[in-house]
């Protein structure tokens, strides 16, 4: 800032803008010159003659030649050179504050930069010149003269105003009250005296304040209409006023007279003694009144009962002695059936709180405790059960003892509902991570369960292949298959539990997947139960796998047949529904949005609630043994939040259970689901395959596979060795077969390792724990780079050539 004001001087006045000063040509001026060239000091002397002025100039070189010429004179202006062998700008500058004159002082120099310009001002320099430029000399000259005069003239002011205050303040000692200068427009001088007074201590307020920042707003007016009439009339005016100070009422007596034609003095005098004499039986009783009239205010604004009762509680004859208004919003009973009624309070408690309430209640009466507070229930004029909350105190005599109660009654009914509603959603929590631990389980489970199944399905398929139809060892290979293929699905059924299943989500028509179905679940469930579907024409789009929600409708219709052994009615309708905040707290702990509802309901033998607690609990049945694996519900549960959804459901004893599904909405368009040719290629090969697998029974029989399809085999136990076998092998590797998860380097990683030295190569990924594959390992789940285990010899033939083709 101080650098742009430098600038901005120098431009002014270098473009000819300056301010001179009234000062005759003939004036003298006494000029001190610090500088130690004497042709420099003789060129500033010549510039000011040539400006017309009688100069008397002296030139020093030392600090001692400077503090002799002060001494002698002081000079009308100093004009320093920046820089000199024995002294500087600095020195003349802490020399000059020395002394204590105010002189104006000029720096000149022919090398000083921006920088020092600064730092100078900020010392105590006025200006500064260059060498090069003295056409400025006489402008800069004259306007730190003018400046100079202005501020002698602003300390002889100051100087006569503080004489003129102090005999002013000594008149207004001798006066007793609060006394004030006051003009016409309220802005006041406030002289106080020496002693303290209500109104302030012994500070003194300058002009310039107004009055209503002194005194209340609604008495401003009144000062100031009472100034300008004393001014106008130009005689003295009395007046009575009450001011609140420190929120204490006190009155004064006031006298305003003109002073000047625009100032009066208004004296305060302090009269509150004297008016609470005259008027003290009068003042006592409005303050009573006042209190009285506070204490019904707070007790009406009290969000509850506020009642006092006198003698024991559990005594017949307790009375009620005061209650609230507000008992009548709250319970419907009006205060006269209250006072009326001896022991009111308790005969409308519930009945199974009465007892425990009327021995809580007597106990407090009797203990030294100060307050107790208990929860019970009272019963409504309309019948309603309100949950409260009475905390109270007992009131005692000048002896100590306890004569009765007083205290406030509140309802508490949110709260409670509050907290019943924490403690479902606490539940569902605890529910929720039980699923949780158990589908971690089942996804391990599943993960070598898979492995297995590989090797149970491939080595079958592999016997198969070498024995004809006739053979009677092919029946049993088969029924080996089938058990395998039973195996698989089991799995598949753990792996949409844990969500660990790879899924192929799709923006999906529910409408459609149910239309759809519709055909062959009217098949499933049989002729003796009632199939009916309510669609919703408008209903939303969802994202899910459609093989995954297909999956879902039948297991819920098998379970609604199984629950209707005698017929029924099963009703699958969708929906679309907006959840709030009260219905997700209650059902569903889903964000608040649109959500699309697919609902299965049936009018079967129903659950209770233990039943309805485990229903999705894996391998929980209620069914027979041999009926029922208990994954149905398991496989649900796990497919709806795999799918982002969430389950509710609601079922009562002989009436039928009902299922609701709501999943996330998306503004998407529903895609189709295209059928994949099959290829009409040969499903050998003659390319060179690396194999990774750390699991020995699956990596030989893919190897047999490989080698029995043409293939050329580099096998390897882990992603270390498989990264010895690509550096030493000197031909292309055509595709790398890993598993997902691998010890020490997984087959994510291994992928990444080897395609930054071979980009050509194929990568096609085989897991058992499906899971990892798609999301934990960041693989993206596509039909041509994932084959999820179990698989057989011809479905690894088939993928194969469709990632190598």
């Amino acid at each position: 800032m101080l650098r742009a004001s430098i600038r901005a001087r120098m431009a002014g006045l270098e473009s000819g803008r300056t301010c001179r000063i009234e000062v005759g040509m003939e004036r003298e001026l006494s000029i001190l010159n610090i500088e130690d060239s004497k042709p420099d000091g003789d060129l500033l002397l010549h510039h000011l003659l040539r400006a017309g002025y009688q100069v008397i100039f002296e030139r020093v070189e030392t600090p001692a030649d400077m503090r002799a010429a002060l001494e002698e004179r002081q000079p009308d202006v100093i004009l320093c050179a920046c820089t000199m062998p024995h002294f500087s700008a600095a020195a003349a500058l802490a020399i000059l504050r020395e002394t204590g004159l105010d002189v104006p002082f000029i720096l000149i120099s022919g090398i000083v930069g921006e920088e020092r310009a600064v730092q100078a001002m900020l010392a105590g320099a006025h200006d500064y010149l260059m060498k090069d430029n003295l056409a400025r000399l006489v402008p800069a000259l004259e306007r730190e003269l003018h400046e100079a005069e202005n501020r002698r003239g602003r300390r002889v002011a100051e100087a006569a105003l503080k004489a003129s205050e102090a005999e002013l303040r000594a008149v207004f000692a001798a006066m007793t009250g609060e006394i004030f200068l006051v003009d016409a427009d309220g802005r006041y001088a406030r002289i106080v005296p020496t002693k303290p007074t209500r109104l302030g201590d012994s500070s003194t307020e300058r002009i310039g304040k107004t009055l209503d920042r002194f005194f209340p707003i609604d008495k401003a007016d009144f000062f100031i209409k009472e100034v300008r009439c004393a001014l106008q009339e130009r005689k003295m005016h009395r007046v009575k006023y009450a001011l609140t100070i420190d929120g204490k009422e006190l009155w004064f007596e006031g006298s305003v007279s003109p002073m000047t034609e625009e100032s009066a003095i208004w004296v305060a005098r302090d009269i509150t003694e004297r008016k609470l004499r005259d008027a003290e039986q009068t003042w006592l009783s409005d303050e009573l009144r006042g209190q009285r009239e506070r204490l019904r205010n707070i007790v009406a604004s009290v969000p509850g009962v506020v009642w006092e009762a006198w003698g024991q509680p559990d005594a017949a004859t307790q009375r009620i002695d005061f209650v609230s208004d507000y008992v009548e919003t709250m319970l419907g009973y009006s205060v006269e059936e209250w006072l009326s009624t001896p022991n009111f309070w308790l005969s409308i408690v519930h009945p199974d709180d009465r007892e425990r309430t009327a021995q809580a209640a007597a106990a407090h009466f009797l203990s030294e405790k100060s307050s107790n507070t208990r929860q019970f229930r009272w019963v409504a004029k309309d019948g309603r059960v309100v949950w409260v909350e009475s905390t109270s105190a007992a009131i005692r005599d000048n002896e100590g003892r306890p004569v009765g109660l007083r205290g406030v009654t509140i309802d508490i009914g949110e709260r409670k509902r509050a907290e019943e509603a924490l403690c479902k959603s606490e539940e569902r929590l605890r529910q929720s991570q039980k699923l949780e631990a158990v589908g971690r389980l089942a996804g391990g489970v599943a993960h070598d369960f898979n492995n297995l199944l590989t090797v149970i399905d491939g080595y079958s398929a592999l016997a198969a292949e070498q024995l004809k139809e006739a053979d009677p060892l092919r029946l049993y290979i088969d029924e080996i298959r089938h058990a395998g293929e039973r195996g698989a699905s089991l799995a598949r059924q753990l792996l949409a539990f844990s969500r660990k299943q790879v899924v192929q989500p799709k923006v999906v028509d529910l409408n459609s997947v149910v239309s759809e179905m519709e055909k062959m679940l009217r098949r499933l469930i049989g002729e003796d139960i009632k199939l009916r579907t309510i669609l919703r024409p408008d209903v939303g789009y969802i994202k899910a796998d459609p093989g995954q929600i297909e999956q879902v409708l039948m297991n819920l219709a098998v379970n609604a047949r199984d629950a209707m052994p005698d017929g029924g009615r099963l009703t699958i309708e969708t929906a679309n529904v907006v959840l709030d905040q009260p219905s997700t707290t209650q059902h569903v702990a889903l964000a608040p949005a649109p959500s699309t509802m697919l609902a299965v309901s049936d009018t079967g033998i129903g659950m209770d609630k233990e039943t309805q607690a485990h229903i999705f609990e894996p391998f929980f049945t209620t069914k027979e043994p041999g009926r029922g694996t208990g994954l149905g519900l398991f496989t649900v549960y796990g497919i709806v939040n795999q799918s982002g959804g969430k389950i509710w459901v609601y079922s009562e004893p002989d009436r039928g259970t009902a299922f609701k599904i709501y999943f996330p909405q998306v503004e998407e368009g529903a895609q189709a689901c295209e059928p994949i040719a099959e290829s009409a290629k040969s499903l050998r090969g003659s390319e060179t395959i690396l194999l990774a697998e750390d699991d020995e029974l699956v990596r030989s029989l893919v190897r047999e596979v490989l080698k029995s399809l043409g293939y050329q085999v580099l096998e390897a136990p882990n992603g270390g060795a498989a990264l010895l076998i690509c550096e030493r092998h000197q031909r292309p590797i055509h595709l790398l077969l890993t598993d997902i998860v691998m010890p020490e380097i997984g087959g994510r990683e291994l992928a990444n390792r080897l395609l930054a030295l071979h980009p050509e190569m194929r990568v096609l990924y085989v897991s058992g724990y499906t899971g990892d594959g798609a999301g934990h390992h960041g693989i993206p789940v596509s039909e041509t780079m994932f084959l999820p285990k179990p698989f057989t010899p011809n479905t690894l033939a088939r993928k194969l050539r469709e990632v190598l083709d």
